[in-house]
């Protein structure tokens, strides 16, 4: 259930919460309060007839039954209004504020009408003798539980004016005479103690105050309850458009890992059909052959990404916290693995060292190194012949920073986003024919999100690329729990074409 009209201002009158909304327009659709209005007037007429039977000499004011006779006329008043406002209700999915706000205000003439009712029978049938004054507190219970604190809190007082001007009247001698309750406490005289009198009224006073105290507590747990039920109910809905989101990027996932493993072995199995058919000569095969070779390669490399990046999201996160990886070590191991790559394109390939001899960080060692190999592999790649190609490390308060950075042909800004997702390559690249698996990328993100680190990248057309991570020093503190990670970021799209 919601309730359109926003732009209007809360008022103190209005009830809010959905449930207690929807509990009003019920009680108010079944005339809940009308029928037990007519049971209250029935048996006040009943009890009248017992009366006149047991104690045929007793006469009771008339005012009694005409009070009795006005809260029917009443009760039929409101059963009218009731249907015309019922029909402007709509399915109770959308509550407009004016809807509430004449609920609201139908049911406290209903209670405001009540309760003189009620005290123009206590006048007439003992007054402050009359044991009858606990059905004050029934109003005061459905006024909090129903509507507004503000509105329990007006009726409280009207019925607290209604008893002490009844009571203080006929103490005083204003309200004369006096209709005992009974022939048995015709001398008793206490509406004329002013001690009982006051005590009455501080009674009924607390009484109310009471009534309303726990009443509004057990509202507002009830109301901490739907406003908790209420942030589940849309935790649930996210977590399940969540989950329908990861399996559609899953499925995408599949697709286009099949589409980008097949794509080799087509080509092998191409050049391979061509030297069983003879289609080539005996002078082409050697370089047919080394064609072939070249798309095992990238076959495997495929196959080898795909893996790397299986384990590191299936690891647990835990693991970097209770890791350390050198960067000194890991920086030279990888400068050694990727020297040769960079002479046989003619890059120079430039690493330095900030921040002692060993600096550890809390990371995989393994994954550390696939993170700097992806990078630095990266960067050769798509560098052209006589650039450059730095990695260096820095150590800054209890952060060491990696940073990777060459001169090659850069990203599109609007691209640099989406580069992190799996098989996401940029545009010149592909143009380029460079080839890649398109997943290095997506590893980095993964191990730096559950190392509790983070990237920047720094990239334009024509001017190369910088990327630089962040990762916690082993011996500073990092966050107790980890991160989770946003699983549905490692299904994307499939690649543009």
């Amino acid at each position: 259930m919601r309730m359109s009209d926003a732009s209007l201002p809360t008022m103190r009158f209005l009830p809010h919460g959905s449930f207690r909304v929807r509990a009003l327009l019920a009680m108010l659709r079944s005339h809940w309060f009308i029928r037990l209005r007519w049971m209250i007037t029935f048996g006040a007429v009943a009890v009248l007839w017992l009366e006149r039977l047991r104690y045929p000499r007793v006469e009771r004011h008339w005012a009694i039954p005409a009070a009795i006779g006005s809260l029917a006329v009443a009760n039929l008043a409101w059963t009218m209004l009731a249907r015309g406002l019922s029909a402007g209700w709509g399915d109770g999915r959308v509550v407009p504020k004016k809807v509430i706000r004449r609920a609201a205000t139908f049911v406290n003439a209903q209670m405001t009408v009540d309760l003189l009712i009620l005290s123009i029978i206590l006048r007439y049938s003992g007054g402050v003798e009359n044991p009858m004054v606990i059905f004050y507190f029934f109003h005061m219970v459905i006024s909090v539980l129903l509507l507004r604190p503000f509105n329990a809190f007006l009726q409280g007082c009207w019925a607290l004016l209604l008893y002490s001007s009844m009571a203080i009247g006929e103490c005083a001698g204003w309200l004369t005479p006096h209709y005992p309750l009974h022939t048995s406490t015709v001398d008793l005289l206490l509406y004329r103690d002013w001690f009982f009198v006051l005590a009455s009224i501080v009674v009924l006073s607390l009484g109310i105050s009471g009534v309303m105290f726990l009443t509004l507590d057990i509202s507002r747990r009830l109301d901490d309850q739907e406003t908790e039920l209420k942030d589940t109910n849309q935790a649930l809905l996210r977590s399940q458009i969540a989950i329908r989101d990861l399996q559609e990027r899953r499925a995408r996932f599949m697709q286009t890992a099949a589409h980008q493993l097949k794509s080799p072995l087509a080509g092998i199995e191409t050049l391979a059909g061509l030297i069983r058919d003879r289609i080539v000569g005996a002078d082409q095969v050697d370089d047919v052959l080394q064609r072939i070779n070249g798309r095992c390669r990238q076959a495997i490399e495929q196959v080898s990404e795909l893996l790397t990046l299986a384990r590191v999201q299936g690891a647990a996160p835990e693991r970097h916290r209770a890791s350390a990886a050198d960067v000194r070590h890991t920086i030279e191991a990888v400068a050694e693995r990727y020297r040769d790559q960079a002479k046989a394109k003619n890059i120079k390939f430039q690493t330095a060292t900030a921040g002692g001899e060993h600096v550890l960080v809390a990371v995989d060692p393994r994954d550390l190194d696939n993170c700097i190999g992806n990078l630095v592999d990266n960067a050769i790649k798509y560098t052209s012949a006589g650039g450059t190609v730095w990695l260096r490390a820095v150590c800054v308060e209890n952060t060491m920073s990696i940073t990777v950075k060459d001169t090659g042909m850069g990203i599109a800004e609007e691209k640099a986003d989406d580069l992190f997702d799996p098989f996401r390559r940029g545009n010149l690249a592909l143009a380029s024919d460079i080839p890649g698996s398109g997943l290095g990328l997506a590893i980095v993100r993964e191990v730096v999100g559950q190392a509790h680190g983070r990237i920047e990248v720094k990239t334009a057309v024509g001017q190369g690329s910088e990327f630089t991570l962040f990762l916690p020093l082993k011996q500073a503190k990092t966050a107790p729990q980890p991160t989770p990670r946003d699983a549905r970021a490692a299904f994307p799209r499939p690649p543009e074409r």
